[in-house]
This record gives structure tokens, C-alpha cells and sequence, in this order.
């Protein structure tokens, strides 16, 4: 599944919509500064030399669209606990075989009972969050 976005290690959550099954998601790329600089993080120190992540103009900005969503979530990239599909296909977006919040959708809800169509479990690994995706059909995604 390549896309646009494993073109860039780095894209910034922009817009979430969610409306009538389907979700848009805007992404903007962030572009490494050609311009080194001193970071301090937290009082904790200072980083020398340090080259940002940047969103500028030449950042291209992205819209990923998913079709017939049953459920999603957006968590911070920070508390995510890692994922630990190794068969799952892709970078930035990617399907998973199997995966435990596919495991827990499925266990806490009752789309098993109503839907029978194939479900798909899509996530987003985005500089700051992940967005993971349960849907039945395949996302599209179209430069903007």
C-alpha cells in the first residue's frame, strides 16, 4: 500500500472529520530545518545543534479518506504503547493483519452481529499521534 505519504517520515495531524461513516483526515508534512539551533527541553538541558522538524510552505498537505468507518481512535503519539503487528504492510499508513484493537472493537461492540463485510484495520502513524481505523473498506489519499 504506497502512498504519498511514505515519501516523508514526518506529517502533522491537520483536520479530523468524522461524518456519516466516513472520516477525512488532512496531514501536513514536516520538512527537517536546514538550520541547526540549540533546543532546551524541559529544564532538563539543552540539545546543540539541533535540526527541528518544520512545518513550512513547501510542506505538502495530504487528505486520507476512509469510507465506511465502524469505529476509530486518535491517541497521542507519546502514550501510544507500540505496535506490535509485524505483518502489518506499510509505513506511514498501515493494514494490519491482526491487531488487538481490531480484538477490542470487536469484543466490546456488536459489529460482528451486523456487519459482513471483511473489516480492515488501518493506522496512521503521525509525528505527534496515531489514528487507528476500523473500516470495511480501503482508505484513498490525494495531494491538496
Amino acid at each position: 500500500m504506497k502512498s504519498i505519504l511514505d515519501e516523508s517520515p514526518f506529517w502533522f495531524l491537520t483536520q479530523l472529520h468524522y461524518e456519516a461513516a466516513q472520516l477525512l483526515i488532512e496531514v501536513t508534512e514536516g520538512i527537517v530545518s536546514s538550520s541547526p539551533r540549540d533546543v532546551s527541553v524541559d529544564n532538563l538541558g539543552t540539545i546543540e545543534d539541533a535540526r527541528p522538524i518544520e512545518i513550512t510552505r513547501q510542506s505538502r498537505r495530504v487528505r486520507i479518506t476512509f469510507p465506511n468507518v465502524l469505529a476509530y481512535q486518535v491517541t497521542d503519539e507519546s502514550y501510544w504503547a507500540g505496535d506490535t503487528d509485524e505483518e502489518a504492510a506499510g509505513t506511514v499508513l498501515r493494514l494490519h493483519k491482526k491487531s488487538a484493537y481490531l480484538d477490542y472493537v470487536m469484543g466490546n461492540s456488536i459489529i460482528k452481529e451486523c456487519v459482513d463485510d471483511p473489516l480492515r484495520h488501518y493506522s496512521l502513524s503521525l509525528a505527534d499521534d496515531i489514528v487507528e481505523v476500523i473500516t470495511t473498506s480501503e482508505p484513498s489519499t490525494a495531494l491538496i
